[in-house]
């Protein structure tokens, strides 16, 4: 019996299955309610600590910054899930064959950022603990400290997103292997190109 999903299995769920673009698409949704609702949940602890320190009215424009910010992310998700597939698609019919569909890779990079449920996760988990002892004192005393904390939890969560950018060249390279009927190494040196190239972009 095929898999519900490749997370796990990719070849034969996608030798069985197919490129199916709507099952991508709930999967890039999912990954970008992790990424709001890390983003949320920070907010949320934000206004919290502001008003008990009795910043009331930092705490209200919390919300006016955090909610414009969001929405451009949510864009810049799912705009880069398309550019990502491009790029991706280009490359393998470059380097690998011309039988495969755009919508055949942009289902495989869909799929691809699954990963990111658990990266943002993590990233919470540090944007929280960041804010837990900065000081509420003056606007620079917080940025200073909260920046400083923050940075303790960059090699950790460059180590995590190096992790995911494996997995997904494991897991592009299984995919486009399937769609363009190709090789799977050469299939794997194109997904690692885009998840490294990726993974790389993060770090700035």
């Amino acid at each position: 019996m095929a898999p519900y999903t490749p997370l796990r299995r990719p070849r034969a769920y996608f030798e069985a299955r197919g490129f199916l673009v709507r099952p991508a698409l709930l999967a890039v949704t999912v990954a970008v309610l992790a990424v709001g609702g890390a983003f949320i949940g920070f907010a949320v602890l934000l206004e919290d600590r502001l008003r008990s320190a009795g910043h009331g009215d930092a705490a209200a424009a919390v919300w006016d910054v955090f909610v414009g910010y969001l929405f451009g992310i949510v864009v810049a998700l799912f705009v880069g899930w398309v550019l990502a597939a491009a790029v991706t698609h280009l490359l393998a019919r470059a380097f690998v064959g011309h039988d495969g569909e755009f919508t055949d890779t942009l289902a495989v990079v869909g799929w691809g950022t699954a990963p990111t449920v658990l990266t943002s996760l993590i990233a919470f988990a540090f944007l929280a603990s960041a804010l837990g002892d900065a000081s509420m004192a003056s606007p620079r005393t917080f940025t200073e400290q909260f920046e400083r904390n923050l940075a303790t939890s960059q090699f950790v969560q460059a180590a995590v997103s190096f992790v995911v950018a494996a997995w997904q060249t494991y897991f592009y390279g299984v995919g486009l292997s399937v769609a363009f009927d190709a090789d799977y190494y050469r299939c794997a040196a194109v997904g690692g190109v885009v998840a490294y190239g990726g993974w790389l972009l993060s770090l700035f």
